[in-house]
């Protein structure tokens, strides 16, 4: 028995493309989406044949308009609850919350307490438990698996689904014999019931040990409107239209399937048992074409005429009912729009969104499966309500609205291909690089198989690396020859991206010429050509690696060691099988050997990529060590290596190299690599004066800036209140920048016309200061002399304040440069700080024009400010501005968040040298930087006599 247990495991693994240790998670969570569909295939034809034999199909159009209203809805308050709890603590209520609706619809049925409208909440519920599960389920399981290991399970845990659409309604359609209808709901309780302690055994074991940077990565990004996406992008538009019409279509066919099958069959367990059979036929079917058919009638007739495949069938169905209105014609109709929606139709779908970039198609393709869907099928409601249950006509004569409505599915195909056709040609022509006109080259675009395998076969360098970029998308095994003759192209860059697509299809074993591109004198090629052993090689992997571990030629070696470290991240039973730290440990023995800086130096990057790659913890201080190598080529390795980890403790480390302009870039890199949560971790750091260097600070926005997210623009924005002038230009200049380029970023008019107020009022405020400490340093000579030390940090102080006023006065016009168009506002700045005085005066009449009331009223009498000479105390007399007490002014200057203005306060305190200023050092005390503090204590220690 353990032996054909043992045969079996290796059947699996070998023909799904599985690793013996991910074998269990991919079982749990195939029989998990397996359990989910299954009870969605029973409780589906269950409450159908009981809505319908207790309110026939005229009541189905309300059904599905209250269906549309509940999920475009509920989407909302359901995407609040995803960001205010856990995922595990979302899917226990839903799963539990649905285990005692099942049983409470089921008591209901049983006791005849469900009656008339009533019977509307648990219509509306299984659609919106369809919705839900299955989103959870995928959730959940691109958060177990990283991207690369996504590609190969998912197809096999896919499988789990198919086999329990085609279970669940067959054993929906047997239980009928022995059960009544109403008790099937209990069943399908009983096995959803099972899915908990599946999901939380998965939560326990997978997910929860991933940290936040990890379940950022794996998570959907959000951004952009997905409605604005689709909107930009026609192809994206067009293919929303064709998927929203074909959606309306099948509701409308399920209408006429529904109210055919509930008046030919009036027994409820035979109609529950039609149901449940014809809704697993389906299934069967759709597999069987999706198996044998599907890529044989995309690769022959391509994309655009594949997608004519369901609309014809259904037109041929509908016009046959209109002649013959019999239940099997009904059927037909189902057959065809059930099982070609499912494989042909939708493979051709997924093949006509090659030219989309894979991150919009992320966003945009929950939008399209839930509120595209949910809207036609809520316009599917309000047609029929106007046709059947106003007017009264027949649903055989749905067919005619069927047949209007093929009409115009079909010519938004006939545009969808020729758009695609478009962006496909917009995709060859992207140029990576600069090339020479002569070196294009104008490839014909027919059916997307054959175009794709023209420009391998073909095209340029760029047009091939763009196509296999798209094509380890799609994953398609039709590509698998014409990548496979790719091995051998003259690029290094061309070979290394055929072999990571390779090491996804399985038409063949390539393990022999792969082999030989070992020697490739590309270290790219040679890391991904391991990758590839790895995976497939069926003899003895550790003996392979051991052989060119320790050949002499450091290239080779180099690459083995980085590419066993790619394919064993996350995996502490292969790092042990492996013995992946005495192979990292023995390389960095062999470091000391070397004679040649250059083998050093990639020797020393090869170790930090493997320490990086697979995340082996017992070497970090390795990489924290040659983080601060004077060699710029091990540090910027090391700093990469270090965000591989995905841990937080090099987060510091990496921040302290941003000054420095040979690592920035990939320091910049490196905590963009951290993912949405380094965010906050940033922004804190940020607050903390004492963390970070002021320049460190203001390369952190840059950082920030890299994201272009609403959660980038609320950190900013915040930024832009609480941090000293360097950090808040760099945060200003940065809004702006976004708010030009990425219009859907939110920024608030309201929150910049209040912080240019606020800085208007600072100005204002500044101007004051001024005033009044020129009008003290006057009053002070007239009476008692200043010292002259006293005398030099008063002026010091006024020169500070007004290189300030510059400093507020550019903020303001930053500020101006987010509500209004930065063409015309920096020009007026550059005149005001610059220009002569008649340039001034036109900037100052321009900036008039463009200004609301409310700006204008407190910004051009900052504006004309710039025209007189501060410094004058007539000018200044002038400006009307307040005087204050000296005591007023230093209380004032304390609570900005400018050390610098603090440290000159301090200074000139300690010079004046009068107890009266005690109160005002005390309150330094608690600032929040040290260094303020430290001098605050100095100066009271030296100022307060002790008391006996």
């Amino acid at each position: 028995m353990n032996h054909l247990l043992s045969l079996i495991k290796i059947y699996i693994l070998k023909a799904f493309d599985l690793k013996e240790e991910e074998l269990k998670k991919t079982l749990l969570l195939q029989l998990n989406i397996f359990l989910i569909i299954t009870v969605l295939l029973i409780v589906k034809p269950t409450i159908n044949s009981l809505f319908l034999s207790e309110l026939s199909s005229s009541a189905l159009p309300l059904g599905y308009v209250l269906t549309a209203i509940m999920a475009i809805g509920g989407s909302y308050f359901y995407d609040s609850a995803m960001e205010k709890y856990a995922l595990n603590i979302i899917v226990d209520r839903t799963i539990i919350g649905s285990v005692i609706s099942l049983v409470l619809f089921g008591i209901a049925f049983s006791f005849n307490l469900t009656s008339g409208y009533i019977l509307y909440i648990p219509y509306v519920w299984v659609a919106l438990f369809g919705l839900l599960t299955a989103s959870q389920f995928w959730i959940m399981a691109n958060l177990v698996y990283n991207v690369r290991e996504a590609k190969r399970v998912f197809g096999f845990i896919g499988a789990g689904a198919i086999a329990g659409g085609i279970f669940g309604g067959y054993l929906t359609s047997l239980l009928t014999k022995i059960l009544y209808t109403e008790n099937l709901l209990f069943v399908a309780a009983a096995l959803l019931l099972c899915c908990l302690p599946i999901t939380r055994y998965i939560w326990s074991t997978e997910v929860v040990k991933l940290n936040p940077f990890q379940v950022s990565g794996r998570s959907v990004p959000k951004g952009e409107s997905p409605f604005r996406l689709i909107k930009q992008s026609k192809l994206l538009s067009l293919i929303a239209l064709v998927i929203g019409i074909s959606v309306l279509i099948a509701k409308l066919v399920d209408y006429q399937y529904s109210d055919y099958a509930s008046r030919f069959i009036q027994d409820q367990d035979e109609l529950t048992s039609f149901f449940g059979f014809w809704f697993s036929t389906l299934s069967v079917i759709s597999l069987l074409i999706q198996l044998f058919l599907t890529k044989r009638i995309v690769g022959t007739f391509g994309v655009g005429k594949s997608l004519l495949w369901l609309p014809t069938g259904i037109l041929i169905g509908s016009v046959l009912l209109l002649i013959l209105p019999q239940l099997w014609v009904v059927v037909f109709i189902k057959i065809v729009d059930g099982s070609l929606k499912q494989s042909v139709n939708k493979a051709a779908t997924e093949l006509l969104s090659i030219p989309i970039p894979i991150e919009i198609k992320k966003k945009t393709k929950t939008f399209t499966d839930v509120v595209v869907d949910s809207i036609a099928t809520g316009m599917a409601g309000f047609i029929l309500i106007f046709f059947i249950n106003a007017l009264e006509i027949p649903s055989t004569y749905i067919s005619l609205i069927i047949i209007v409505l093929i009409s115009i599915w079909l010519y938004f195909i006939y545009h969808l291909r020729r758009e695609y056709i478009v962006a496909f040609k917009g995709l060859l022509e992207q140029p990576g690089v600069k090339k020479e006109k002569a070196d294009k080259k104008e490839i014909k675009v027919t059916s997307i198989i054959d175009t794709v395998i023209r420009v391998l076969n073909s095209g340029t360098e760029n047009q091939i690396l763009h196509m296999l970029h798209k094509t380890l998308e799609v994953k398609d095994e039709r590509f698998f020859y014409a990548i496979k003759n790719l091995l051998s192209y003259p690029s290094a860059k061309v070979r290394a991206l055929a072999i990571e697509n390779l090491y996804f299809l399985n038409t063949e074993n390539l393990c022999v010429p792969i082999q030989e591109l070992i020697m490739d004198k590309d270290q790219q090629v040679t890391t991904s050509a391991f990758r590839y052993l790895l995976k497939n090689y069926d003899q003895d992997q550790v003996q392979l690696f051991n052989t060119y571990l320790n050949v002499d030629d450091n290239t080779i070696a180099n690459a083995a060691l980085v590419g066993l470290s790619l394919e064993l991240r996350n995996n502490e039973l292969l790092q042990s099988r492996f013995s992946l730290e005495d192979r990292i440990e023995k390389a960095l023995s062999k470091l000391t050997f070397l004679s040649s800086e250059e083998e050093k130096t990639n020797k020393t990057q090869a170790i930090l990529e493997a320490i990086g790659n697979a995340k082996v913890e017992r070497f970090y201080d390795v990489i924290k060590t040659h983080i601060k190598s004077p060699n710029s080529a091990v540090a910027n390795t090391a700093i990469t290596a270090a965000s591989k980890t995905l841990n937080e403790q090099f987060v510091g480390l990496i921040v302290a190299k941003l000054p420095g302009k040979e690592t920035r870039k990939s320091s910049i890199e490196a905590l963009y690599f951290f993912g949405e949560p380094i965010i906050d971790i940033l922004y804190e750091m940020v607050l903390k004066e004492n963390e970070l260097e002021m320049e460190e600070a203001a390369v952190v926005v840059l950082v920030m800036e890299k994201f272009a997210s609403q959660k980038a623009v609320n950190t900013l924005i915040k930024l832009t209140r609480e941090t000293e002038h360097t950090i808040k230009i760099e945060a200003i200049e940065v809004l702006k920048r976004l708010k030009w380029k990425y219009p859907h970023l939110k920024i608030n008019d309201r929150f910049v016309v209040e912080r240019i107020l606020d800085e208007c009022n600072l100005y204002q405020n500044t101007l004051s200061v001024i005033h009044s400490q020129i009008i003290i340093r006057y009053k002070r000579n007239s009476e008692i002399p200043e010292s002259r030390e006293e005398n030099e940090a008063r002026n010091s102080l006024i020169h500070l304040l007004e290189m300030r006023l510059d400093r507020q006065l550019q903020r303001i016009f930053k500020f101006l440069g987010i509500k209004y168009p930065p063409q015309d506002v920096d020009p007026i700045l550059n005149s005001i700080l610059h220009g002569k005085e008649e340039q001034r005066i036109h900037a100052i009449e321009f900036l008039d024009n463009i200004l609301d009331i409310q700006l204008k009223k407190e910004l051009i009498p900052v504006a004309e400010s710039t025209l007189l000479e501060i410094g004058s105390e007539k000018n200044l007399k002038n400006l009307d501005v307040k005087v204050l007490s000296e005591y007023e002014c230093y209380n004032i200057l304390l609570k900005r968040k400018d050390v610098k203005l603090r440290f000159a306060v301090l200074y000139l305190i300690e010079k004046i040298n009068e107890p009266k200023y005690n109160s005002l050092l005390k309150m330094a005390l608690d600032d929040s930087h040290v260094k303020v503090r430290k001098k605050a204590a100095e100066i009271l220690q030296s100022t307060e006599k002790p008391t006996f």
